[in-house]
């Protein structure tokens, strides 16, 4: 987890429904709500690291292990498939394994998908608002890729696990915010753990091979932030504002010159948008 944070954060393992197997999530703050951060594929707690404490100050701010992923052990549980759906229904369990009387969700490219979905369906009257960063909803790869990331092995996509690896790919996820060596190394920890990145491969196939999921916003009663960077070389921009038509109550944030994490390329825009839909 970050080290970069001043906030003092708790690792909290919770019991789940799965075969004794426990949730994992780190917590910090305190307040009358509750701010559950959901981050995206193959990706890290980590990954808001620069919005955790911003929202200590005013929520109870939990950064959840999506399974996997970090220190999760739900994932090794039979009920807990590599897709999407079967997420779908892990998430329904998370939150109701939080004691939270109200409860805000905020998720990045997978994470925000699953609580796009969640919040056409929930009928949790806890849940009070939405806000979708970079929602991996309709990806510019194409449907045929998933039977590639499918294909290939564990052990050759390991190879890729390191901290060279990993510093060619941030430019293309962070665009401004790197990494310091302890961070790097805390990211890459679950990376290299082949059950756990067979499992990745598998949900990114899965979530490619799913096609545009962006239909359904009219469902969502409850305040939706829309936070999308300009220059996303994973989501095209028209689906920000199409998802702004559809959803009723939708409030839309474009950052200019960022890329697919707003939250690590413009850290105090992000989040004085958050701060400004959440707080009264």
């Amino acid at each position: 987890m970050p080290h970069a944070s001043p906030t003092a954060l708790r690792s909290v393992y919770t019991p789940s429904p799965y075969q004794r197997l426990p949730f994992h999530w780190w917590e910090c703050g305190q307040g009358p709500d509750t701010l559950v951060f959901l981050h995206g594929i193959m990706a890290h707690a980590m990954a808001f690291r620069m919005a955790i404490a911003p929202a200590a100050e005013h929520f109870r701010v939990i950064v959840v292990d999506l399974p996997a992923h970090g220190f999760d052990q739900t994932f090794k549980a039979a009920h807990i498939a590599p897709t999407l759906d079967a997420l779908s229904d892990w998430l329904m369990a998370l939150l109701e394994a939080i004691d939270a009387p109200r409860i805000h969700l905020v998720g990045h490219s997978l994470g925000a998908t699953l609580s796009f979905l969640h919040a056409q369906n929930t009928p949790d009257h806890r849940l009070q608002s939405v806000s979708l960063v970079s929602p991996g909803l309709k990806l510019r790869t194409s449907p045929r890729t998933a039977p590639l990331i499918k294909a290939l092995p564990t052990s050759l996509a390991s190879l890729g696990m390191n901290r060279l690896g990993i510093r060619l790919l941030e430019p293309m996820q962070w665009r401004r915010a790197r990494m310091s060596l302890t961070e790097l190394d805390a990211y890459l920890a679950p990376l290299k753990h082949p059950a756990r990145l067979e499992f990745m491969l598998k949900l990114a196939s899965d979530l490619v091979a799913a096609g545009d999921r962006s239909a359904g916003g009219h469902a969502i009663e409850l305040p939706t932030l829309l936070l999308w960077g300009d220059r996303d070389h994973l989501l095209p921009l028209d689906t920000a504002h199409r998802l702004h038509r559809d959803i009723p109550d939708a409030r839309l944030h474009i950052f200019k010159g960022c890329g697919h994490s707003p939250m690590e390329d413009a850290p105090l825009e992000f989040n004085r948008a958050l701060s400004d839909f959440l707080l009264p």
